[in-house]
């Protein structure tokens, strides 16, 4: 459950960084840029795909818990989002990696 969550912020908050006018991209897809030349309808999706973790963590760790766990993880995602993009230290495949490592792990534990 909590790797599908981060996984839902870490799409959240890489479409709310790519929406943005300041950032020089130097490489993007395609797809992506045609899907940010929409700058309002990108952010609202983007921060519907935060809330939706944030409503279900809020209710999954109780209210002080949850509020500050949230902030943590999109802090966390965040800097995730600075390797993917402009560092390219990372790949969408490495990421989907990490995805499915942590998911068979979290379903062992289970």
């Amino acid at each position: 459950m909590y790797s599908t969550l981060l996984m839902i912020i870490l799409i959240g908050a890489y479409l709310f960084y790519n929406s943005s006018k300041k950032v020089k991209f130097q490489h993007r897809p395609e797809w992506l840029k045609k899907l940010c030349a929409q700058t309002q309808s990108v952010r609202i999706l983007s921060i519907g795909m935060l809330l939706l973790p944030f409503g279900v963590i809020l209710y999954v760790q109780g209210g002080g818990a949850g509020f500050f766990a949230f902030f943590a993880y999109v802090m966390c995602m965040m800097s995730l989002v600075v390797l993917l993009n402009p560092y390219r230290y990372l790949t969408a495949y490495h990421v989907l990696g990490l995805y499915a490592v942590s998911l068979c792990i979290e379903f062992l534990i289970s």
